[in-house]
């Protein structure tokens, strides 16, 4: 029963992987581009995420885990509310950790195919805030 319970709460989420492409609009004002996997559980969802920015002597690779829950539905499209941590690997200068808190609007063109945009705001840790500010994704997601 167990077994058949599990199997049951697998097959209701969704997983997805998408591609982004983003323009961060702190310091330095940079582009990147990455990929997530992610999870719904009905409205909460979490996310994995690999972004790399270019500009400059400063590349920057940031790891992000995020969680959403969906707030409301517009027709097709879902906007979410949307909290994360992430990880900022930088090439030169000090690495460290921030925040970020946002929201997000997802819209299917398939079944399987969603197109997403994604507004977040990045709080970092004092050695990391030269980085914090407003940043914008735009993702297309696979769901399997």
């Amino acid at each position: 029963i167990a077994t058949a319970v599990a199997l049951a709460a697998a097959s209701a989420s969704a997983m997805e992987f998408g591609v982004t492409a983003s323009r961060d609009y702190a310091n330095e004002n940079r582009n990147g581009f990455g990929f997530t996997v992610g999870e719904k559980f009905g409205a909460v969802g979490v996310a994995g995420g690999f972004q790399r920015f270019t500009k400059g002597a400063n590349d920057q690779d940031l790891y992000s885990v995020t969680g959403s829950y969906d707030v409301v539905k517009l027709g097709p499209a879902v906007v979410a509310a949307k909290v994360g941590g992430v990880y900022l690997n930088n090439q030169t200068g000090s690495d460290g950790y921030a925040m970020t808190v946002g929201a997000g609007v997802d819209v299917p063109v398939t079944k399987q195919v969603v197109l997403g945009v994604d507004i977040v705001r990045q709080y970092g840790q004092e050695r990391v805030e030269q980085y914090d500010g407003n940043r914008v994704t735009a993702a297309v997601k696979y769901k399997f």
